[in-house]
Order: C-alpha cells, then sequence, then structure tokens
C-alpha cells in the first residue's frame, strides 16, 4: 500500500518477568489492535539475560524492571514503579506501615532468583544501608513474582516484589 497507510511486519521485544507477566501483554494487546498487520513477539528472561540479547540484535528492544548497567546500552524510563514487602495474613509486618531493612533481615525471604531486576533493586538497597546478601536468610528462590506471591501467600516467608505484579492483569495502569 501507500508509505503511512499501512505498518506490517515483525517486532521481537526482550522482557524481563516482571512487565513481561503483566504489564506488556496489555500494551501489546493494544498494540496488535492498532496495528494488526505486525507480528509481535516476546521473548521472555531475566533483566541481565535481555540485555545481553538487545546486544545481539535478537530484540529490537528489551523491557526491564531494573537498570543493570551494561556496555552498550542506554536505558530510558518506561514507567515508575516501587517496591512493596508483603507478608502472609496475619503476619507482625502486615499493616505496619514502614519496613526497614533489619525487618527483613529478621525473616525467611522468598526471592526471585538472581539477575532478576527486583532483587537487584533489593541487593543494592541493602549494600547502601551497611548489609550484605548473605545477611538475608533465603529461604528459597523462585523465577516469576507471582511464583514468589503464591509462595508468601502459603506462609513460607516475605517477598519484595514490584507494586504493578500486585495488581490482576485489567488492572495495570498503562499511563505511568
Amino acid at each position: 500500500g501507500e508509505i503511512g497507510t499501512r505498518v506490517s511486519g515483525r517486532l521481537v521485544l526482550g522482557s524481563s518477568t516482571g512487565p513481561g507477566e503483566l504489564l506488556l501483554p496489555r500494551l501489546l494487546g493494544a498494540f496488535h489492535a492498532a496495528f494488526p498487520d505486525v507480528r509481535v513477539s516476546l521473548m521472555v528472561s531475566d533483566t541481565q539475560t535481555v540485555g545481553e540479547r538487545v546486544l545481539d540484535d535478537e530484540p529490537e528492544l528489551g523491557v526491564v524492571g531494573a537498570a543493570r548497567p551494561q556496555r552498550g546500552l542506554v536505558f530510558e524510563p518506561f514507567l515508575r514503579d516501587e517496591l512493596v514487602v508483603i507478608v502472609p495474613p496475619g503476619h507482625p509486618l502486615a499493616g505496619q506501615g514502614a519496613v526497614t531493612l533489619d525487618d527483613l533481615v529478621a525473616e525467611p525471604m522468598l526471592l526471585q532468583q538472581e539477575g532478576s531486576g527486583v532483587r537487584s533493586v533489593v541487593e543494592s538497597a541493602m549494600r547502601e544501608g551497611g548489609l550484605r546478601d548473605r545477611d538475608l536468610h533465603v529461604a528459597m528462590e523462585l523465577g516469576l513474582q507471582q511464583s514468589v506471591k503464591a509462595a508468601v501467600l502459603d506462609g513460607f516467608g516475605i517477598t519484595v516484589i514490584s507494586r504493578l505484579a500486585e495488581y490482576r492483569p485489567r488492572d495495570v495502569p498503562v499511563d505511568g
């Protein structure tokens, strides 16, 4: 067709698990509705791997939960999120408001696997607070925020997750 009337082809995106689980499916659904001739592929892995794949030109673009500096990559803020501590119902920290690093160190923690954006932010905050990664009592490491959340609800420990991960997909705000 004429230039400017039809957008077609293939768009390959890389994403870490947080945005890939919740945010991007909704945004890509809206994109597909607007541009039905574009075939969209979403590759989901951890933040570190997304960066490596973008450098290898596998996806055109990567969306990650935290900027982990990698030579050759430029990070542009896309959406502001915050991390929250979640605990099982009835836990002493429930409803306490602010939770300290000392609170985290005192509890069995459920964390996402090494390389996840949320985990790198937690580890960075601990270092800034004078703590080491090994000061955490890590009860389990799980790949997805939704897996960690389910384990918390089952009473296996507490965790830190993205506030966006608290929402069901249809509740995710699409304009930061």
